[in-house]
Formats: structure tokens, C-alpha cells, sequence
């Protein structure tokens, strides 16, 4: 009989189109020697997107409260240290020390107020200063007796070291914030 007329078995294989599909080993290994290069080099931005985000929380609760000290040295002569003074809604003030509120992400402290104004918001986390490691780092507001504001973001309060994470902040080696 001819061949062209048989009718095929379905679960035959055809010889012409050899085995039946699938990937292999090396195609796998590379997939996933691709996704792990390109998750190498995104993650260390997306960290960077974030943190600047977050400095920009901060920055904003900052002008606030500058805006505030502002307004209670047109009544009163002098800055305060005092966050209960000030016409100011901020999250979480403490109420045992007037000198403190804090957010999720941010703590921030007046240590010493009278002609020049001296603010620092701490990286925090659930609220509580985070001291050590490479989130370890804040942003300080300083306004001296003429008025004149110099935003820095560095270590720590008495540490001005300007952290990597900070120059990507904010693009300058120095961690002024312009």
C-alpha cells in the first residue's frame, strides 16, 4: 500500500523532527546567569532611589519645622528648642523630651536652640536612630544668627564624614544639599 494514504499515529514520533522539545541544561544556566547579572545591577540603584526618597521625607518634615522656628523667632527673638512651642503638627512628638519626634524612617532632635538653629534627622528605623551601618547617616539643618541655612547630609550629628550613600543623595562629595 502507499504511504500517503496511511493514517499517522499521533503518539509516534516523527524521525524527521527527532525528540520531542524542551530546554536544556546550559539554556537554563543561562537564563539565570542573566537575571542574576541584571538583578546585580539594579538592586544597588533601586537601594539608591529609595534612600533618596526618604531624604526627601525628611527634607520636608525639616522645611516645616523651619517654617515654625521661623515664626516663633518673629514673636520671640530667639529659636526654640522646644517642639510644644511651636504651632507645628509633627508625627510622634515626645512628650518627655520636647525636643524629639520621629517617623518610621526619620528621628529628629533640636539639641540646642537660642539665636542660631541647629536641627538633625536621623535615618531611623520603626522610628528608633540607626547608629551604625550604611543607613547610618542624617541630614542637619543649621541656620546661624543671620538667617543663613546650610543643609548637610553626614554620618552623624557630631560626625561630618559624608557617607557614599549621601553622595548619591545628594551628588556632591561634600553631602551639601543645594
Amino acid at each position: 500500500m502507499n504511504k500517503i494514504y496511511q493514517k499517522k499515529n499521533p503518539l509516534q514520533k516523527s524521525p524527521a523532527k527527532g525528540k520531542i522539545g524542551g530546554f536544556t541544561l546550559i539554556e537554563l544556566l543561562v537564563v539565570v546567569l542573566i537575571i542574576g547579572i541584571l538583578s546585580a545591577i539594579a538592586l544597588p540603584e533601586y537601594t539608591k532611589a529609595v534612600e533618596k526618597s526618604r531624604s526627601s521625607e525628611a527634607i520636608t518634615l525639616l522645611r516645616s519645622l523651619l517654617t515654625a522656628e521661623k515664626a516663633y523667632k518673629l514673636a520671640n527673638m530667639e529659636y526654640t528648642s522646644d517642639l510644644t512651642l511651636l504651632d507645628l503638627q509633627m508625627p510622634n512628638i515626645n512628650m518627655e523630651n520636647s525636643k524629639v519626634f520621629s517617623t518610621d524612617d526619620w528621628y529628629i532632635y533640636i539639641p540646642k536652640a537660642d539665636t542660631a538653629l541647629n536641627v538633625y534627622a536621623a535615618r531611623a528605623k520603626n522610628g528608633v536612630s540607626i547608629n551604625s551601618g550604611k543607613n547610618a547617616y542624617g541630614i542637619l539643618l543649621s541656620v546661624d544668627a543671620d538667617g543663613n541655612e546650610t543643609w548637610k547630609c553626614q554620618r552623624l550629628q557630631l560626625d561630618s564624614t559624608v557617607p557614599d550613600i549621601c553622595k548619591s543623595i545628594t551628588g556632591s562629595a561634600d553631602g551639601v544639599i543645594k
